[in-house]
């Protein structure tokens, strides 16, 4: 079997980390509803809502497409996790971000923030706002065909 296997998402992964880290003086950035334990507030979590929009037709070989990756902010205050995640949406939509993540090959297609995500956990609120952010990236995939070194044709119907 091939070691070919297509897009590795780790690799998202690790520049989202670095980008959140970098925009918020080093907040960590977890996988959501993982296990472990919780760090301290506040924290941002990810989830890839959508891991393939294919915006190509019938390309498997290198094929660009696109994700949808869902980032939210936790803490004990709703106005702290809003400045996050407005500082998040800003970050992702100026140039530093743009180009942070281009050069990672990560191209940013949009970016939608969509404000507060409470749970009530308990007899108390843990306060979140988050947004989602829907990224173009690049398969490596390579379809490995078996390449024709010679042929011959013969006609089966001549007489002899």
């Amino acid at each position: 079997m091939s070691s070919n296997t297509g897009y590795d998402y780790s690799d998202l992964v690790t520049a989202l980390v670095e980008a959140v880290s970098s925009l918020s003086n080093g907040k960590p950035l977890i996988e959501s509803n993982s296990n472990g334990e919780q760090p301290d507030y506040p924290f941002c979590t990810y989830s890839i809502i959508n891991p393939f929009i294919g915006i190509t037709f019938d390309v498997v070989q290198n094929e660009t497409f696109e994700a949808v990756i869902s980032l939210t902010w936790h803490d004990d205050s709703a106005i702290n996790v809003l400045n996050l995640a407005n500082r998040t949406n800003k970050w992702f939509r100026s140039f530093i971000g743009r180009d942070f993540l281009f050069q990672k090959n990560i191209i940013v297609v949009d970016v939608k923030m969509d404000g507060q995500r409470d749970d009530l956990i308990s007899v108390e609120y843990e306060r979140k706002a988050g947004l989602d952010i829907r990224l173009r990236l690049n398969d490596s995939f390579i379809d490995e065909v078996e390449s024709i070194d010679e042929f011959s044709i013969s006609n089966e119907n001549e007489e002899e």
